[in-house]
């Protein structure tokens, strides 16, 4: 019979990659720990990872499994907080992940605000890559991400809160700086300033502009600039180099002097889609709909006459 310990032990193998930090973790002796893990491979009749490599990793047949625990897991907690959500106030631990193009503009906007209205909620906060998030909710180290979407994560779900308008950023004395409107057409590749790979807005602007980028004769360009934050890239076309396109919501914080290098893109303005990311296996649904609500609050208005936040999508419900 397979009990929740052993499932417990499972997943703490996978996190960790050791039998012995996982031992440390659950708070077990590792002859324990891999007593049971190994009384869980008898009753299967397979191996569930190979111990021949540091750090241990899981078969190919044991990552099934082990995907399947983190769910049955999951979903057991799920039980507990409905019960306490039908008898009690909002309350407990909401661990949030949020991509580093959003969390510097968005979280000021109605962290305050939630915490105020809900002194029973507690919010622990990581800014990640979204593929980070994404393990982060496969295995169970956060109760939900925001990031852009679609991402089409099998077994994630996604629900869109808003769309998020793109911005030009145009450094003085560009020979784009005198329009008042910009066309994608008109960037050169060379002049882009571009966040680092493995950040979502990096695939979301080459997506944009790429295809697109103008290659007529302009000066040649000096300054070839990979950064690893929006901030960065501000900083650089203030400077008095290149273009970048910003969010709405990153072009709002523009310092005063800053705001006559910000242009608006021609229609249709490009945009992304903003979106809470959850396994959505009803575990925390009250918390998440405070949170839902909280963030929609604090957005400004012309974010809030999308129609975003009512569609719900599933890729692969019930898959792996």
């Amino acid at each position: 019979m397979i009990t929740h310990t052993q499932l417990e032990y499972l997943v703490a193998v996978d996190r960790h990659g050791s039998f012995s930090a996982a031992a440390a973790r659950c708070f077990v002796t590792q002859p324990t720990l891999s007593m049971q893990i190994q009384k869980l491979e008898a009753e299967l009749g397979v191996s569930l990872f190979d111990r021949g490599r540091k750090p241990v990793r899981a078969t190919t047949l044991g990552l099934a499994v082990i995907d399947r625990a983190y769910r049955t897991l999951r979903e057991l907690k799920g039980l507990s907080e409905l019960v306490r959500e039908q008898r009690e106030m909002a309350s407990g631990e909401l661990r949030v992940g949020i991509i580093p193009t959003l969390g510097p503009y968005l979280l000021p906007r109605f962290i305050p605000d939630l915490l105020t209205s809900h002194q029973q909620v507690r919010l622990t906060i990581q800014e990640l890559l979204t593929a980070d998030i994404v393990e982060g909710l496969r295995k169970d180290l956060l109760d939900v991400g925001i990031a852009a979407t679609p991402l089409e994560e099998k077994g994630l779900r996604e629900t869109p809160l808003f769309r998020e308008p793109f911005y030009a950023l145009v450094a003085a004395g560009h020979r784009l700086a005198e329009k008042k409107q910009l066309s994608i057409v008109e960037f050169a590749a060379d002049e882009m300033m571009l966040l680092d790979s493995g950040h979502c807005l990096r695939e979301q602007v080459s997506r944009i502009c790429i295809g697109s980028l103008n290659k007529a004769d302009h000066q040649p360009v000096r300054l070839r600039f990979v950064g690893g934050s929006l901030e960065g890239l501000i900083r650089i076309v203030e400077s008095g180099y290149g273009v970048t396109l910003l969010p709405e919501l990153a072009a709002m914080t523009l310092a005063e002097g800053s705001r006559g290098l910000l242009h608006s893109l021609e229609a249709p303005v490009p945009a992304r889609e903003v979106s809470l990311i959850t396994h959505g296996e009803g575990v925390k649904t009250r918390l998440l709909e405070i949170l839902k609500q909280s963030i929609l609050n604090g957005l400004p208005d012309g974010l809030k006459d999308t129609d975003s936040g009512q569609t719900i999508r599933i890729i692969g419900a019930g898959k792996a």
